[in-house]
């Protein structure tokens, strides 16, 4: 399966095996919970899966990198106790609390939360000393005599053998227990990642034409060629920082994140001939609806290659994907700003404050301290951490206006509202703006509705922040020229099936 179909699987376990009976038991018991496997190539984003599937289920996640643990450190240090058996007393080996183990104790402790996901990666490549610890632990869930806690689901993830030389292969016996994953490298999953998390234009461009090279791996005795889907997406942040800092791109940079020579190369130079085409063509003009450069854009679909057509699709996704982002990101900071003030309207009275600016001090220092708990055992994801920071920031903001305005006590409720009132507004200007440069950029294809059309359209409908806006902001042109796409997609498949 792709690395799409895996989170879902992923996150569906976790469900099942957090379900509660009606007894207030787990529905599955612990000793058929079986550990996930997640096995498939470097740099397909298993350790991001693990960690997305865990922030979706609202689970606690605990995460470990095998190979960097001895078996001191995962199974704990030896000590001697004195038991008395039969009569006689015996000096006995035991161990300290496994370092895993403690830091999932940690984490039920300081977040509150009882149940989550600990990850265990590169399962496969550990130590021969740890070896036969960690099979012990992926059969029993044990280290030495402490257990992980129930409620707790066990993963793990690891290279295939072809990728690693020190992998070690599991026995059947090990198997037999495990519920083995398999991911493989797809690029059409891997595109709709990256059309919404703003991937860079140059690198979708020159995949659509050149599927093939999305995962490359070439081994000879002397020498090894690959690029990953870690490797383009790590590509892609240095392009879009070097373009900010207005540095050079050369083969030579493009060459450190993708290790085979041609690639580097051909890709190279479709990134600056993509570039020229983002600094002649007036994209954002034409997307605001000046005549003159949708003249200009017009040109390239009439009389350019396809590949000039391409170029000039993804310099339009990528546009309309920034201010698509940017709306998401407004609408993230209402949803959390107004989740602060609930909770801090609800603090108020739970404490028996007699108004809101005495409340706001003692609340914001809540809030941080919990938010440190959170961001220590993964219960939230950096974005989400920086969101709420931000809604703290804001109403600390609102207090410090109300303050200057020598208002009475009571008043701070309307400068906290205020400022929501004017995220709402952003949010409807905002709005407005991405509505309209969804029409241009179909307008400008008028006439000229070729593949290029075809890869803007199903471009749009596979961006998830895109398919959420135009539900909640129904558009009758894209409406109109999806049906045509669909009546396209199905005129193809009945050639196919009739060999035409």
């Amino acid at each position: 399966m792709n690395i799409r179909e895996a989170k879902q699987e992923i996150i569906h376990t976790i469900q099942a095996y957090t379900a509660k009976n009606k007894w207030g038991g787990y529905a599955i018991p612990s000793i058929r919970q079986r550990p996930l496997l997640l096995i498939g190539p470097p740099g397909i984003g298993k350790t991001a899966v693990m960690e997305q599937a865990a922030e979706a289920c609202h689970v606690g996640f605990v995460s470990y990198t095998m190979t960097h643990h001895t078996r001191q450190s995962a199974i704990g240090l030896p000590y001697i106790e004195h038991r008395n058996f039969d009569g006689k007393e015996y000096a006995v080996t035991e161990y300290t609390m496994s370092e895993i183990i403690a830091s999932v104790y940690r984490c039920i402790e300081e977040s509150g939360c009882r149940e989550g996901l600990l990850f265990l990666d590169e399962i496969n490549c550990v130590s021969e000393t740890l070896a036969p610890a960690m099979l012990q632990f992926l059969q029993t869930k044990t280290f030495g005599s402490h257990r992980l806690p129930e409620g707790w689901v066990l993963s793990a993830a690891g290279n295939p053998q072809e990728y690693n030389k020190s992998v070690r292969e599991f026995d059947i016996a090990t198997l037999d227990r495990l519920k083995y994953i398999t991911v493989e490298a797809d690029y059409g999953s891997w595109r709709s990642y990256a059309l919404e998390a703003g991937i860079h234009g140059a690198i979708l461009s020159y995949l659509d034409v050149h599927p093939d090279q999305f995962y490359v791996l070439e081994q000879t005795y002397s020498s090894k060629s690959f690029a990953t889907a870690r490797g383009w997406e790590d590509l892609s942040c240095i392009l879009l920082e070097y373009e900010d800092l207005s540095l050079p791109v050369t083969s030579e940079l493009v060459g450190q994140y993708l290790h085979k020579e041609e690639l580097a190369r051909d890709f190279n130079g479709c990134y600056h001939w993509y570039a020229s085409c983002s600094r002649s063509l007036p994209i954002l003009a034409m997307l605001e609806g000046d005549p003159e450069a949708a003249k200009a854009c017009h040109r390239i679909l009439t009389e350019s290659d396809f590949s000039s057509q391409l170029h000039l699709v993804h310099l339009i996704l990528s546009c309309i994907g920034n201010h698509l982002r940017q709306h998401a990101a407004l609408e993230n900071s209402l949803q959390t700003y107004t989740g602060v003030l609930e909770r801090f309207y609800r603090y108020e009275k739970q404490n028996h404050i007699d108004n809101l600016w005495d409340a706001l001090q003692p609340f914001l220092t809540h809030e941080k301290e919990v938010l440190d708990i959170r961001k220590e055992h993964g219960l939230s994801s950096d974005e989400e951490i920086c969101q709420v920071q931000q809604s703290l920031y804001d109403l600390q903001e609102a207090g410090y206006r109300f303050r200057a305005s020598g208002s009475s006590e009571d008043e701070l409720q309307f400068y906290a509202e205020k400022e929501r009132s004017e995220k709402e507004d952003a949010i409807s200007h905002a709005s407005a703006q991405i509505g309209r440069m969804t029409e241009n950029s179909l307008l400008l294809f008028e006439g000229a509705e070729n593949s290029a059309f075809t890869v803007l359209l199903s471009s749009l409908l596979q961006n998830n922040l895109f398919s959420k806006f135009i539900q909640k902001h129904p558009s009758p042109l894209f409406e109109e020229k999806k049906k045509r796409l669909d009546f396209n997609s199905r005129e193809e498949e009945l050639k196919a099936m009739l060999h035409l």
